[in-house]
């Protein structure tokens, strides 16, 4: 099941890779309901679970792909810039506020 993928993925992230690491939960596919193996609500769930943001990519449409890597590199940048007067930044609200829908009328 995903579940037990995920929690194996994330031993195996947690056991090889820096402690700091940056994770996030992407379906992709989202263009393509017949592919899809994860619906939405399940990768959301799964996500609000392990405390990690969510969003559904497509490779084929580029959907969110480019979005993914900035959000990655801008909680990079501002972990390793560590100024105190900046304000923190919040990956999932940067996630939320950015992330776009497959359908028509998401924003």
């Amino acid at each position: 099941s995903l579940t037990i993928s995920l929690q194996a993925w994330l031993t195996e992230i947690h056991e090889y890779a820096q402690q700091d690491v940056v994770l996030m939960l992407l379906g992709n596919k989202v263009d393509s309901a017949q592919d899809r193996v994860v619906k939405r609500e399940d990768g959301e769930k799964l996500a609000k679970e392990y405390g990690v943001p969510f969003m559904e990519t497509s490779a084929k449409s580029g959907l969110n792909v480019e979005l993914a890597f900035t959000a990655i590199a801008k909680e990079l940048k501002h972990r390793s810039m560590k100024l105190p007067n900046e304000p923190k930044f919040k990956l999932h609200d940067y996630v939320k506020k950015e992330v776009r829908g497959s359908g028509c009328c998401r924003s």
